[in-house]
């Protein structure tokens, strides 16, 4: 059992991820903090998109295995849901044309599982952000360069980590409507103000021997170390509305935005497994359909229920990271009690894809102000405390 105090990265850890957490930081800052540097957040019509397909979690008998993610016998019965995504920017963005989908619950937990291609490999690696200037030199990426970067630097010994993210809309958060307003069917925004992030990266989050940034595990205030159950790998659980950015467990300081410090950080378990056979990511996210601890800023499910949810990919290897990904338009998941049919229904995936317009209709709150994210960082000294004003986080 996880000690319910305040958690802070493990010291042998702590310089490998704030280089991690370096590299990533402006993610967050040009997607937040600089609206008028990045288009998308005036250009885009949320109500473009008209219908919003359906994916079914569909009740089933058996337990996740974590060691190999999507072998579970239940999953044979459900058929894959084909998710189109497109580029947020381009040419640096959009090398996952398509997310293949299943979830699966068994009345108490949500299980959700992704696979996509991969061909360059799996990325361990988590270099900071840069670009090449005009004058061919290398420079970090900020907030005031993202008006004109279209893409990152990168090459076969520097490049960024893999990840796969989903958002979940949150609803009953309304009353905050401040810029950019995130709201079904406006102009430039997703929701009516918030949504939970459940959040995979190759590194730091998932536990493999090659991830050399992932904490392993959490000390309390004695200095006594706290792991994941098992030690199994995690989904950093983030949540954003439209005031800004926030890690919802775990204690960055106090300067930091987080909303719940003592609440568990690990409660988003994930299986990850790369095959490089079929040079494919397969991801395996579960969580419990209800939270008793920071249950306001994680969505709460029931069976019978439907969900908003848009998803992200990031290929670490090709120069993606930051707002440069692939992303979904907004799906409909149904929590449902029944059994899938013996030929389920699987969407299809349009020959000609998304168009870049479409996929920004939904990217915009829902990809860039949530998923827009980097890497856990948990300092554990009052000189490393870190100030993210307005919420916006790595």
């Amino acid at each position: 059992m996880l000690n319910p105090s305040v958690f802070i990265l493990q010291r042998s850890t702590k310089r490998t991820l704030l280089r991690i957490a370096a590299s990533l930081l402006v993610g967050l800052l040009f997607a937040f903090s600089a609206p008028n540097q990045f288009s998308l957040f005036q250009t885009v019509d949320v109500s473009s998109q008209s219908t919003f397909p359906n994916i079914i979690s569909y009740r089933v008998n058996g337990a996740p295995n974590y060691t190999a993610p999507g072998s579970e016998s239940f999953w044979q019965s459900i058929n894959w849901t084909v998710v189109p995504l497109a580029a947020t920017v381009s040419p640096g963005g959009g090398h996952t044309s398509n997310l293949l989908v299943k979830s699966a619950n068994n009345g108490f937990d949500i299980y959700m599982l992704f696979r996509w291609n991969d061909s360059a490999g799996p990325s361990f690696l988590a270099d900071p952000e840069m670009y090449r200037a005009p004058n061919g030199s290398l420079v970090p990426l900020t907030p005031e360069a993202t008006a004109n970067v279209t893409q990152l630097f990168y090459n076969s010994t520097y490049y960024y980590p893999d990840r796969v993210a989903v958002l979940w809309f949150i609803a009953n958060q309304s009353e905050r409507q401040e810029s950019p307003r995130m709201m079904l069917g406006t102009n430039g925004a997703i929701t009516g103000g918030a949504a939970e992030i459940w959040h995979w990266q190759s590194n730091p989050t998932d536990n493999n021997p090659n991830d050399t940034g992932f904490p392993g595990g959490y000390t309390n205030p004695t200095g006594a170390p706290i792991y994941p159950p098992d030690n199994l790998s995690f989904a950093e659980d983030d949540y954003t509305n439209t005031t800004g950015f926030f890690v919802i467990a775990g204690s960055f300081g106090s300067g930091s935005p987080n909303l719940d410090p003592y609440a568990d950080p690990f409660i988003i378990h994930v299986g990850s497994y790369y095959s490089y056979s079929n040079k494919t990511w397969t991801v395996e996210m579960v969580r419990s359909f209800t939270t008793s601890q920071a249950s306001s800023y994680r969505v709460q499910l029931a069976t019978g229920s439907s969900y908003f949810i848009a998803m992200a990919v990031w290929q670490g290897k090709l120069g993606e990271s930051a707002e440069f990904k692939s992303v979904s338009l907004w799906y409909n998941l149904t929590v449902s009690s029944h059994i899938a049919p013996s030929k389920a229904i699987t969407a299809s995936s349009p020959s000609s894809g998304v168009p870049i317009s479409l996929a920004s209709a939904v990217a915009v709150a829902s990809v860039i102000v949530g998923l827009v994210i980097g890497t856990v960082l948990k300092s554990s000294s009052n000189s490393e405390k870190r100030s993210d004003k307005g919420g916006m986080k790595r």
